[in-house]
């Protein structure tokens, strides 16, 4: 691998993905979008070209002259009055990377999916890259954006493209910019969120492991497989206490009964859908997240020799990122 694209590079994962190509001595290239900010790349010695994944003609520039191909561009929220921009951002834009990548005969390609792109497992089961997605009766967009862009890339895949599928759980860490919906978490936890939870859970990795992972696919992994990035399944009482371990503001946290929870969160979507503000709790997250979370990481050790640091070491940097930028108040 000696010159690689890297899609969403500004972006939060996608940053590290590409710092980590750079400390391998990869030379990087970069598609953001017209106005995109590119903060997280300040010093970063990466080329940089305007675009969109959405003009054909612009993935077809950006991908040539590169060996490897790293599409991690996607449109993630955990609300929006109307998905239609998801759908084409998250297909369309993968069917034009992919086909582009094909047509300039790259030699592989590595996408970002997401473990919500496979299949939740049974109560008391762990899931891995082979369980199959389940969630057809939960209107999610972001969920089912990313397995149908994930079948699409292994539809390449199956067609004669090296194409290797990473699917990241729930990523945290410094440089969440956005913030992302997982970034939310965190500055919701320790900005006055009432102390309260519900039965739930999640899958968490580092945003730094789960770059690597990314670049291990490219160096090691294999043509046409899957590669599950997490590290930590934690129910939501274990989460949020987490964070208030690492935020230094520990707080007693009360379990509110499901149906409650689901009330409160179709109430705020009502709200939200009238006012067109992102409601604070998210009812497609809280509906996919009542069902267990544990994810397998065994291939990735096996197979790439990934590596993942403890989770409040994760919280601790994340924290410390977004009060020395002013998006977390000081504890």
């Amino acid at each position: 691998m000696q010159r690689a694209l890297v899609t969403g590079g500004c972006g939060f994962l996608g940053s590290w993905v590409v710092k980590t190509l750079r400390e391998r001595g990869v030379a990087v290239r970069v598609l953001a979008l017209p106005s995109e900010r590119t903060d997280n790349l300040q010093g970063v010695d990466a080329e940089l070209v305007r675009g969109d994944i959405l003009t054909p003609a612009d993935c077809t520039a950006a991908v040539a002259g590169c060996d490897t191909v790293f599409h991690l561009a996607a449109l993630y929220k955990a609300w929006m009055p109307d998905p239609s921009p998801m759908y084409r951002v998250n297909l369309s834009g993968t069917f034009n990377v992919l086909e582009a990548a094909r047509r300039a005969g790259v030699a592989r390609l590595v996408y970002t999916a997401s473990v919500v792109a496979l299949g939740r497992p049974a109560p008391g089961e762990v899931a891995d890259e082979r369980t199959p997605y389940e969630a057809f009766d939960l209107d999610f967009p972001y969920s089912r954006s990313k397995w149908l862009s994930r079948e699409l890339a292994e539809d390449f895949a199956r067609w004669g493209l090296d194409v290797r599928v990473v699917c990241p759980g729930i990523v945290l860490g410094p440089g969440d910019i956005g913030p992302t919906p997982s970034g939310k978490l965190i500055l919701k936890a320790l900005s006055g969120a009432p102390p309260v939870y519900c039965d739930g859970a999640g899958t968490y990795v580092d945003v730094r492991d789960a770059a690597l992972v990314h670049v291990l696919a490219a160096e090691r992994g294999r043509a046409g497989e899957r590669y599950v990035a997490t590290a930590h399944d934690l129910d939501n009482q274990a989460f949020l206490e987490a964070i208030g371990r690492a935020g230094g503001q520990p707080r007693r946290l009360r379990k509110v009964p499901f149906f409650v929870a689901r009330a409160a969160a179709i109430a705020m979507d009502v709200a939200a859908r009238r006012s067109g503000k992102e409601p604070e709790l998210a009812r497609d997250f809280l509906e996919y997240a009542a069902k267990p979370m544990r994810f397998s990481n065994a291939k990735s050790l096996r197979e790439l020799g990934a590596t993942y640091r403890p989770f409040d070491q994760t919280l601790r940097d994340a924290i410390a990122w977004f009060r020395e930028r002013g998006m977390l108040a000081r504890a």
